[in-house]
């Protein structure tokens, strides 16, 4: 999820200079390598945000090659309960994530399944590797919440099969916590995020600045839900944000970031609390790029 877009979950405090973060993620648009058996899709975004791609895919794990010609693009799959539509989802998504209001925020969460998504720039692509089962899904670009941002597509006919691409894997587990492995990755190549938890996640990566620690960023945390606003011990030129990912749910992406020491946290919103992030409530910890 696009930090930017999390500006709302936390009451007015300016969480992680959020309009200033960079986001680097996807490989070069030369670079083609295959990273699976699975079947490619191509999506392309346009200026106006507008997602492009097949009407219908086969079943079985599908890599999303994801293009935009927009500034910015938060490619995010996402499928929909029975009786639910678009305009209400897209009316809870205002209400909800962009107000801060937990009834609607709540209702969103109860009837959308989040797969996964990756951050796109120009001239980059960005990778999405899932394995679907057959059924309506919507694929969205987060910066712009309306209609034209949501296509739908349908996944039907014979299994495909195909493999999920090979890679470090990131576990949450219970409601809020993550994995205590890996404690080191490689700075770039495919990430395998599992969602084990009781909850919406999404991988976060910071790079910690020079000379601090995993105990600064908590001492930072702490702080700022007491009111201080002091900047965060972390750099926005190198920094990650997956799409959001619901409990029970498997997705692998592209990164590639610089080397060193990082925070790896979620700030997706707890409802239960009020609209926290994840984060506040104790989801970080350190990680090494190497």
């Amino acid at each position: 999820m696009d930090f930017r877009k999390l500006r709302v979950l936390v009451s007015g405090v300016a969480l992680l200079g959020a309009a200033s973060i960079t986001t680097v993620t996807s490989a070069s648009a030369a670079e083609t390598s295959a990273s699976s058996s699975a079947a490619t899709v191509e999506v392309s975004i346009s200026k106006t945000h507008a997602v492009t791609l097949p009407t219908t895919l086969q079943p079985g794990v599908n890599e999303f090659r994801v293009t935009t010609e927009a500034k910015r693009s938060g490619f995010q799959l996402a499928q929909l309960a029975d009786g639910y539509t678009l305009d209400q989802a897209i009316a809870d998504i205002d209400n909800g994530l962009n107000k801060g209001k937990v009834k609607p925020f709540k209702r969103f969460e109860a009837n959308v399944t989040l797969l996964g998504g990756v951050t796109v720039m120009p001239g980059t692509v960005g990778k999405v590797t899932l394995d679907l089962p057959a059924g309506t899904y919507y694929a969205t670009d987060i910066e712009k919440n309306k209609a034209s941002a949501f296509t739908q597509f349908t996944v039907a006919g014979a299994d495909a099969g195909g493999t999920m691409p090979s890679g470090a894997t990131i576990r949450a587990t219970k409601k809020a916590t993550w994995a205590k492995n890996p404690k080191t990755i490689d700075r770039k190549g495919m990430l395998t995020f599992e969602n084990f938890s009781s909850a919406n996640h999404f991988v976060g990566l910071m790079r910690l600045k020079k000379g601090k620690t995993v105990k600064d960023f908590r001492r930072w945390v702490e702080a700022t839900m007491n009111g201080e606003q002091g900047p965060p011990p972390v750099r926005f030129d190198g920094a990650y944000d997956s799409g959001v990912v619901s409990p029970g749910h498997t997705v692998a992406m592209n990164y590639k970031l610089p080397k060193g020491d990082y925070v790896l946290a979620c700030f997706w919103p707890d409802a239960d609390m009020g609209g926290m992030p994840h984060a506040f409530m104790g989801m970080y910890r350190a990680i090494r790029l190497r």
